[in-house]
């Protein structure tokens, strides 16, 4: 059984945005493969949309998974799903259609 970091199940919503907000810091492509994760794509889908290799998305969807803290993938899709309904990536304050965004 997989743990969990110890922030998601203590805070509401809002509080887990916010943690989110002052501890993770994304680069402009893992911003864009962040939010694209809300799609529940496949790492080739998701590299095709954002005309990159899917290498390079493969490496993205790992970082992003490390730095909030070794959660799931789905845990990612979820928290993606929730930056993009917020309007914002955490910590980046990007839209979802934000110039990282825009190469789809």
């Amino acid at each position: 059984m997989r743990s969990v970091p110890a922030w998601f199940p203590a805070y509401t919503p809002a509080q887990k945005k916010e943690a989110l907000r002052r501890a993770v810091q994304l680069t402009e492509q893992e911003s864009a493969v962040f939010l694209c994760l809300a799609t529940g794509a496949s790492n080739a889908e998701l590299a095709d949309g954002l005309r990159l290799p899917v290498s390079t998305v493969k490496f993205h969807v790992h970082d992003i998974r490390t730095k909030l803290g070794g959660i799931s993938r789905l845990q990612a899709c979820v928290l993606a799903a929730l930056a993009r309904e917020d309007g914002r990536l955490a910590g980046r304050g990007l839209s979802a259609g934000g110039a990282a965004a825009a190469r789809r």
